[in-house]
């Protein structure tokens, strides 16, 4: 008796630990997103806010979506643009710790699982930083907790809400597509999953992810394909010089995105899983494996044929993350001391790294060449938008003004931070919604800033659409005295017009 009320003591303690680190990380990243400015991946996606369609040359449409609802209620600053994805982290962070809880029926391994989250430098940053990762891997981890509720409690509703999520996810990006063979191969293995195979359930549902997902079809079909074709030829195509070199930079990234030692733990979770699933025959180890490993397994053996994105397998760290967290609930008493010191080590140093990186764009402590700092990318925009409205100010107040810029970053740092006061166009960019082209240019005689970044020229074919261009004073970012980027400047006059 005494033992079962110091067991519901222990797990209300978890529990309260939960709420406690829920509450506390949500609070902070409310303030922290105010604090670093947009980085250019996160300007672009804003400009999609402002010009909603079903796709995009690079992905669909689910991030122009949230951060058009989200800027409506929190307005068009940082806050509004990432409110989105910190309520994201926020819901994950919920939904990591009632799938642990659920699948080993501990508290303890709930709070694992949203602790681990929270101290990993993919699950941290994912919740601040605007990406279409922050909604895929909220609908995938949806579409895993429904999918084991189907499988363990035989209810038909949990297929259709598994159909659902699987669709949102293609929504945000197309890599949700490996949720359909990691959810066939796990019915497969199961002794429960066979018999789903012989029902209409499961196939019901992937009907139903597929039809949430086919104004994003349409669209590319209307556009000759163009995303599609872009991701293919972007992830898939076989590069020269690929092999070993990618892998190994492959290896270093995912190190990088979930920290060392935090990396080689939820390879070793995976690798139980495996053990657990197939050898003692347990459903939610089998799950985990199959949601986890072969999306690694996956990207892994397309770095040898092509460069992979460092986030791109962020997929399969979530399921691993609940694995650790069950194998560490379970076994936690079992472990000599050293490996539980490693256990130890292991969520500090992810800690560790977390932190700083976060501290880094802030109050950089890390003493390296600001122009190599990858936090260097959330500094610097503000200015350049300061430094154009200077440059319009200049200008005839009688015609109308217009940004003009190579890069599709660069369109969105522009618009934003100048707060959309001009309309900003994209040079030489045929497949971007933005580009300058005769169905999408500015009236005749119009004046134009041109900015870019480095370089001293301005592109081929450009000044002749000018009555006259001129070369201002390039802006140079520095932070800490330590060189960032620099922005040549130019001001235009006379727009003739893209006939």
């Amino acid at each position: 008796m005494q033992e079962d009320d110091l067991a519901k003591n222990l797990e209300k303690k978890y529990q309260k630990s939960f709420y406690a680190l829920l509450i506390v990380t949500t609070i902070f990243r409310l303030f922290y997103i105010q604090w670093v400015e947009l980085a250019p991946d996160e300007a672009y996606y804003w400009t999609w806010s402002r010009h909603l369609q079903w796709g995009y040359y690079d992905h669909p449409p689910m991030v122009g979506f949230l951060i058009w609802i989200f800027t409506a209620i929190a307005g068009q600053g940082e806050f509004g643009v990432r409110l989105g994805w910190v309520i994201i982290g926020s819901l994950l962070t919920f939904l990591l710790y009632l799938t642990a809880k659920k699948m080993f029926d501990s508290e303890r391994a709930g709070f694992y699982a949203a602790l681990l989250m929270n101290t990993s430098l993919l699950g941290s940053t994912g919740s601040v930083i605007v990406t279409p990762d922050g909604p895929q891997a909220l609908f995938w981890m949806l579409a895993i907790f429904s999918g084991y509720q189907a499988v363990e409690q035989k209810g038909r509703r949990w297929w259709y809400l598994t159909g659902v999520w699987f669709g949102l996810g293609l929504l945000s990006k197309y890599t949700m597509i490996l949720l359909a063979p990691c959810i066939f191969f796990f019915l497969l293995s199961s002794a429960e999953g066979k018999k789903w195979l012989r029902r209409k359930e499961p196939y019901l549902a992937l009907f139903l992810g597929l039809l949430i997902f086919s104004p994003v079809i349409y669209w590319n079909a209307a556009h000759d394909w163009l995303s599609f074709r872009f991701q293919m030829a972007h992830g898939l195509e076989a590069k020269s010089g690929a092999g070993l070199r990618y892998f190994w930079e492959f290896l270093v990234g995912q190190d990088a995105v979930v920290s060392p030692l935090l990396f080689l733990a939820l390879i070793w979770a995976m690798v139980r899983s495996a053990v657990s699933g197939f050898g003692h025959r347990r459903p939610s180890f089998l799950l985990l494996f199959w949601a986890s490993a072969p999306i690694l397994f996956f990207f892994a053996f397309t770095s040898l044929r092509s460069k992979v994105e460092a986030n791109w397998p962020a997929l399969a760290y979530f399921a691993a993350l609940v694995a650790l967290a069950g194998i560490a609930s379970e076994e936690w008493e079992e472990w000599r001391k050293g490996t539980r010191a490693l256990a130890w080590i292991t969520a500090i140093s992810a800690l560790l790294i977390t932190a700083v990186v976060h501290v880094q764009p802030v109050h950089p402590i890390i003493p390296i060449r600001a122009k190599v700092d990858p936090t260097s990318q959330l500094y610097g925009w503000r200015t350049l938008g300061e430094r154009i409205k200077e440059v319009a100010r200049s200008m005839d107040p009688g015609k109308e003004i217009f940004l003009l810029t190579p890069r599709h970053q660069l369109v969105g740092e522009g618009m934003f931070y100048t707060q959309a006061k001009f309309p900003v166009y994209q040079w030489d960019a045929p497949q971007r919604i933005n580009n300058l082209s005769a169905t999408n240019s500015p009236p005749v005689g119009s004046q134009a800033v041109f900015f870019t970044e480095e370089g001293d020229e301005l592109p081929n074919g450009l000044a002749p659409l000018f009555d006259s261009c001129e070369k201002l004073e390039t802006l140079v970012i520095t932070r800490n005295s330590s060189l960032v980027r620099t922005h040549p400047v130019w001001k235009c006059s006379g727009f003739k017009g893209m006939q």
